[in-house]
């Protein structure tokens, strides 16, 4: 299929088109209140493929749609999840703990912390109940008492039942790409305007292709590491060797020691293999 072909097939599913969608603040905001049942104060920025890395040394978060009032009281970072093999459970714990981490400047109070919202959308059911809302917050395991950290995680099950009509509705229309109330025909309306957008569709255009030069990058430091790793291992093994033909010819491991400037480190993994030889 060619670039143009897939673009314009493009459904709310898709992390493009996904993107697209609630780039539009008015629709996000109504699509957060149809998924929490609860108004959602005025948003004051909504940032797409938002990226934090909170060290060099750490695992990097990108967010699929990272939005935040303009009080800076609340925050919700909404994932579109097509795959079952990307852990969402454990991926919303590190994702709320990152976006913490990156809200909180030094030397400021943990009470400015803002309430904290990680919503999955999943086109699967995640934890195979059948509910189209799984809402977690953190309590008191014997006494049921809520922690009131500010933090909550939800999965939402595309294929799941609930009585909440707008949600029904919602969750119906991320199934099967048909509008069917006022919110869903907007969100439509917005990605017909997308599909015959130029410039978005060399936005898209640019991301396919960025996405395939960090994949060939992937592979060539993959193959890299592997010839690296082939060299050590090829090099440990001959030292190995080198080690065995020396104790059959009577040198003590004292000597081969000396011979081979071994660390301390390196004459146990030599030596401990070969207390028999």
């Amino acid at each position: 299929m060619s670039y143009k072909k897939k673009f314009q097939s493009l459904t709310i599913k898709d992390d493009f088109m996904f993107g697209v969608v609630m780039s539009d603040v008015s629709i996000a905001k109504r699509i957060l209140c149809a998924i929490l049942a609860e108004e959602i104060p005025d948003i004051e920025s909504c940032e797409l493929q938002k990226s934090i890395e909170t060290d060099h040394n750490s695992h990097g978060v990108r967010y699929d749609v990272y939005i935040k009032t303009r009080n800076g009281w609340k925050v919700y970072d909404v994932e579109m999840q097509n795959s079952k093999n990307r852990m969402p459970a454990k991926r919303s714990r590190y994702y709320q703990s990152s976006s913490d981490i990156d809200f909180l400047e030094k030397n400021k109070p943990y009470t400015d912390l803002p309430q904290n919202y990680v919503i999955f959308i999943c086109d699967f059911d995640p934890f195979g109940k059948g509910r189209a809302v799984y809402q977690f917050q953190n309590y008191c395991v014997e006494e049921g008492i809520f922690l009131g950290d500010g933090t909550c995680k939800i999965f939402l099950n595309i294929y799941g039942r609930t009585e909440r009509k707008e949600l029904q509705n919602l969750m119906a229309y991320f199934k099967d790409n048909v509008p069917n109330d006022e919110l869903t025909n907007d969100i439509q309306d917005r990605i017909d305007n997308a599909v015959h957008s130029g410039k978005l569709y060399s936005s898209y255009i640019k991301e396919q292709q960025n996405a395939i030069l960090l994949k060939e990058e992937g592979r060539k430091e993959g193959r890299k590491e592997g010839r690296k790793e082939g060299r050590k291992e090829g090099r440990k093994e001959g030292k190995a060797e080198a080690i065995k033909q020396l104790l059959k010819k009577g040198l003590t491991a004292a000597n081969i020691i000396s011979l081979f400037d071994l660390s301390d480190e390196e004459a146990a993994f030599y030596f401990g293999d070969m207390q028999t030889v």
